[in-house]
């Protein structure tokens, strides 16, 4: 009996200290905590509370780190909460506006080494983008001639989100052949302004999210699938239900009722994230899909391009991929106009995506450290999905407490 309440003790003691930390953040106008489906007494208890300081919520995570060991608990599950007790420190230090040099920010803060991304896989993209793209003029301009093509003006909102929905319920489908969704999941959508994201999902609880898309960037059709596979259906929405079914509803994991920015678990988030699309489409199913159910339907001429060509490239030279590298050379004092310069060349993306990137990863140091996250936690994901039964390790990625380094074992 003692060591069942000193168990629930430990893991409450665990949630209120990251209910804490959240508090601060939103003191300056952020949040840590993505998701929360926990006890709302806690809650209610942290909001009515004084803001603690910050030495003694490290103190907080020092005394429960310190404890760790004496919790009867699975060994993964005891290193998955000490992965997250080393980035608390590290997060409160920085709150704290103590120095710490950005290689060791993401070490502590994500469980993994910060690695310059090489550029010979954005000069295959480059290639890729060439192949794909054929015609005059410089690649920039193609790429460009290539999104216009694809932007669409919706007559009104009403018709943006049945098209939305619609695409949405597809994907859905397709999602079934490799992960066993709960029956009662459901998305919310809404169209959102003055936002730095182009789509974000907010998971509510019981197999439910919100998913906001930004109506200020133009609707892409060759661009959308992409990203409802990443933010719903197999990615974070796909993810937050499974894990709030096996570990949270099925193994009363309390810890699990916590979904963090900033944080090992993120990474792999991403990574599932980033990973999602490849999950469910192969090239040639998704320009049958496309050339079927939207071309054809919107009288977009595509006979001239290379759309798998394209597709690959895009997977490569993304803005969320290219993003470690340009925060690594702003970390390293290079020029804004030079950092401009070499996402325009690797992305081919517009002006205003470039200052949108740019933006973002200068208005915080937890930007920062946030932009690093897409290209390692790919990596990582990939490698880890390379051998073996894909499907299988990918519902464990889904299901698990999961962690960069675990990865790597």
């Amino acid at each position: 009996m003692g060591e069942i309440i000193l168990k629930e003790n430990f893991l409450k003691d665990y949630v209120l200290l990251i209910l804490r930390i959240n508090k601060l953040f939103k003191k300056e106008g952020s949040y840590y905590i993505d998701a929360y489906i926990g006890s709302d007494s806690l809650k209610t208890k942290v909001k009515n509370e004084d803001h603690f300081k910050f030495q003694r919520l490290i103190e907080d995570a020092n005394r429960l780190l310190n404890n760790l060991d004496d919790i009867e608990l699975e060994d993964n599950r005891k290193t998955f909460m000490k992965k997250h007790l080393l980035a608390f420190k590290s997060i409160l230090k920085l709150l704290n506006n103590d120095v710490i040099n950005l290689k060791q920010q993401v070490k502590n803060i994500l469980d993994v080494d910060l690695e310059w991304t090489d550029e010979k896989e954005f000069e295959n993209g480059l290639k890729l983008f060439d192949n794909g793209l054929p015609g005059n003029g410089d690649l920039n301009s193609r790429y460009y001639d290539w999104l216009q093509r694809n932007t669409y003006s919706f007559k009104n909102d009403k018709l943006m989100l049945g098209f939305i929905d619609s695409l949405i319920k597809s994907i859905r489908n397709f999602s079934k052949d490799i992960v066993d969704m709960p029956k009662e999941d459901e998305v919310i959508i809404d169209l959102v302004s003055d936002k730095n994201y182009g789509a974000s999902t907010r998971y509510v609880g019981n197999y439910k999210s919100k998913l906001n898309i930004n109506k200020d960037i133009p609707f892409n059709f060759f661009q959308a699938i992409p990203l409802i596979a990443h933010e719903l259906y197999p990615g974070h929405h796909t993810e937050f239900c499974m894990k709030e079914k096996y570990l949270v509803k099925e193994k009363g994991y309390f810890e699990s009722t916590v979904f963090l920015l900033y944080s090992p678990q993120l990474v792999i988030s991403e990574g599932i994230g980033e990973v999602a699309f490849d999950m469910i489409f192969s090239d040639d199913y998704f320009l049958s899909y496309l050339t079927n159910n939207i071309y054809k339907k919107y009288n977009i001429k595509v006979d001239d391009v290379n759309i798998k060509s394209i597709l690959k490239a895009s997977r490569i030279n993304s803005i969320d991929q290219i993003a470690n590298n340009v925060v690594m050379m702003f970390e390293d004092g290079r020029a804004e106009n030079e950092i401009k310069n070499y996402v325009r060349k690797y992305t081919l993306q517009p002006d205003f995506m470039t200052e949108h990137l740019l933006s973002n990863i200068k208005s915080s140091q937890f930007n920062k450290i946030y932009a690093t996250i897409y290209y390692h936690g790919k990596k990582l994901v990939q490698d880890y999905l390379y051998e073996g039964d894909q499907k299988r390790k990918f519902n464990e990625l889904l299901k698990k407490q999961c962690y960069p380094t675990m990865l790597k074992k």
